[in-house]
């Protein structure tokens, strides 16, 4: 190989290693967020137990249902108004049992939100794009308490009790 030929093979690998070494920057750059302690414990730890919190909710919900309609299959319908009484609780026991769906889908956006954020990172990274298509950092909403870990309902209802007496003297 000529002099001018080893030349020209040393300038192109040199811009290679210098387009990977960008490359590995940026990435980093992009990355350092997710690699923060604050992100991966605060953030995928609480979605984590988000999941788990909301897997048991579901299974509550549905032995609380199958209790329901094992009670329903076993009511003596000789005696319709005990009957109709009984149906009648067993339903209300299914409706309340149902309810988890609110709050289990309030836990499941929070994952949904943090896997999302860890996935638009990736995907930036892999896909090569340009710094504008990365999507804004959003925060993530706290949403329902993990067990433990928020406010008791009785505590909760004394200050709407308090909120509301003050609208009332205001009004």
């Amino acid at each position: 190989m000529t002099g001018k030929g080893r030349l020209d093979l040393v300038e192109r690998l040199t811009n290679e290693c210098i387009d990977v070494c960008l490359a590995v920057l940026r990435g980093r750059k992009y990355l350092a967020p997710l690699l923060d302690p604050s992100f991966r414990v605060h953030k995928l730890q609480r979605a984590v137990n988000e999941q788990k919190t909301a897997v048991g909710e579901m299974e509550s919900a549905v032995d609380r249902i199958m209790t329901a309609v094992e009670k329903m299959s076993e009511i003596d319908f000789t005696d319709s108004d005990a009957a109709a009484q009984r149906v009648g609780e067993c339903c209300i026991e299914v409706m309340e049992a149902c309810c988890f769906q609110d709050i289990t889908g309030q836990r499941m956006s929070q994952v949904s939100e943090t896997l999302g954020a860890v996935e638009d990172t990736l995907n930036f990274l892999s896909d090569g794009l340009d710094e504008s298509t990365l999507p804004e950092s959003k925060t993530l909403l706290n949403g329902p308490a993990l067990p433990g870990g928020g406010m008791e309902q009785d505590v909760a209802d004394e200050i709407l009790a308090d909120d509301e007496g003050k609208q009332e003297a205001r009004g």
